[in-house]
């Protein structure tokens, strides 16, 4: 549920940011939409097995949320970083 809410705010961000950059606002806020789940993807099949092992075995607070949880923060930050990258590029030219 926090990973769609997310997602759907990584959305309208980027539909409200399509304006500066001169981009199509709906295809903008799909691009982010998309980038935010691919990123969630990879940090899921990456990194999630070798954590979940480990809080398997050690019943830790912290690595539980990070099994839980992580994937948004990441996502989030890969949208962010695009985000500013695409246009920063864009206000350059």
């Amino acid at each position: 549920m926090l990973g769609s809410i997310a997602a759907a705010l990584v959305g309208i961000w980027f539909y409200n940011t399509a304006a500066r950059s001169g981009r199509p606002a709906v295809s903008w806020a799909v691009s982010g939409v998309v980038v935010y789940f691919l990123a969630a993807l990879l940090w899921t099949l990456a990194v999630t097995p070798g954590v979940k092992d480990a809080a398997s075995h050690s019943q830790s607070g912290a690595l539980i949320f990070i099994v839980r949880y992580a994937y948004i923060g990441f996502g989030v930050l890969v949208a962010v970083l695009l985000n500013g990258w695409l246009n920063k590029s864009a206000d350059s030219q």
